[in-house]
């Protein structure tokens, strides 16, 4: 047994309390005499409640297989999470190289390329001027020079020219 909680061993250290009392009160009880009904009741109890540390140890060393078989369960869950993470990261880092394949070419200008990535991650063209620290005037110059060299008619016809491929 691995670790029993503070419940299981009160109800243990009652259950063998009972045990003693009526083993001792049973043995005065022979010792004098007694009446054989009273003695009967009192191995009843001593036997109910040897029976009962049985059943509560068996109970407690199936929640410990039970907790022990969870824990596995857990193991198992994050080291499949922990592949399909790297897998994940595998197919992302071949995808980025296919998109800046793509990039070449078309022959995107480095600015280009910045810009195009930042139209695929869905960033508008006011946040795209403001990570370049440039006009927005200027990323939109970009993206109409971006959709005229990919011959696409503009940024969603862009996005789904990467995605298509994707959703077979």
């Amino acid at each position: 047994m691995k670790k029993l909680h503070i419940k299981d061993l009160i109800l243990i250290l009652m259950l063998l309390i009972v045990i003693v009392i009526n083993t001792t009160d049973f043995l005065k009880d022979i010792l004098h005499k007694d009446e054989w009904l009273h003695i009967a009741l009192e191995i009843m109890t001593v036997f109910l409640s040897i029976w009962g540390i049985v059943m509560l140890v068996q109970a407690i060393k199936g929640r410990i297989q039970e907790i022990e078989n969870l824990n596995q369960k857990v193991v198992d869950v994050e080291n499949d999470l922990e592949l399909t993470h790297s897998k994940l990261k595998q197919i992302g880092q071949e995808y980025s190289k296919y998109i800046h394949k793509q990039f070449d070419v078309w022959d995107l200008t480095q600015s280009e390329k910045e810009v195009a990535l930042a139209l695929l991650k869905g960033l508008s063209f006011k946040e795209i001027a403001e990570i370049r620290n440039t006009k927005e005037k200027t990323v939109r110059q970009q993206a109409s020079t971006i959709y005229r060299k990919s011959r696409v008619t503009g940024r969603h016809e862009f996005s789904a020219w990467f995605f298509e491929d994707m959703l077979v």
